[in-house]
């Protein structure tokens, strides 16, 4: 037969914290628990473990572009289930942070992606008259190749990185890559 200790440990180990206790003995769901026996009880670090979280991030950019082409956000997604008529397994997204507005190319590899965005840059930029300042991306070997960073390094284009397995930093082409996902596989 347990001990009193026992079985207040095995409510304690179901993670009750000492102001529940409480109120179960108030509320008479506890008979005579004496609370000097706490003391006996270390925290339970699955109990601490199991309580921390992530900090949110913001529902906001922390930084919302003045003008189109200030910053572009770009990532790849795939390899997707249905290959497109071109045989490509991959979509490549440029969003422009202004105005939100959404370019899409289907490619066959990742290796695109270099030329993509070069003939992507020079339609835009003949279009609007403005230039690309920035470039945020994943850390993906798609943008860190040695040509990619040559190439916007001459351009005068600031690379922005988001921190590796931290997708909602570049939330604004994460969205978009769920969203297209949805679209594809409907």
């Amino acid at each position: 037969m347990p001990t009193f200790l026992e079985k207040i440990c095995g409510i304690i180990d179901g993670h009750l914290s000492m102001k529940n206790l409480q109120k179960l003995t108030c509320d008479k769901l506890v008979k005579d628990f004496d609370f000097s026996i706490t003391k006996e009880i270390q925290f339970c670090e699955s109990c601490i473990a199991g309580k921390q979280h992530k900090n949110s991030y913001p529902s906001h950019a922390q930084r919302r572009s003045k003008e189109a082409l200030e910053l572009i956000h770009s990532d790849v997604c795939g390899k997707i289930n249905a290959k497109s008529l071109s045989g490509g397994e991959y979509f490549l997204i440029f969003t422009d942070d202004k105005s939100r507005y959404v370019w899409v190319y289907i490619i066959k590899n990742k290796s695109e992606v270099f030329d993509k965005f070069c003939e992507w840059k020079r339609f835009v930029e003949k279009s609007t008259g403005k230039s690309v300042k920035a470039l945020r991306t994943d850390n993906g070997g798609e943008y860190t190749s040695h040509e990619f960073k040559k190439y916007l390094l001459s351009q005068g284009i600031k690379h922005e990185f988001t921190v590796s397995k931290c997708p909602q930093q570049n939330g604004v082409a994460e969205c978009l890559n769920r969203t297209l996902k949805w679209f594809v596989v409907c």
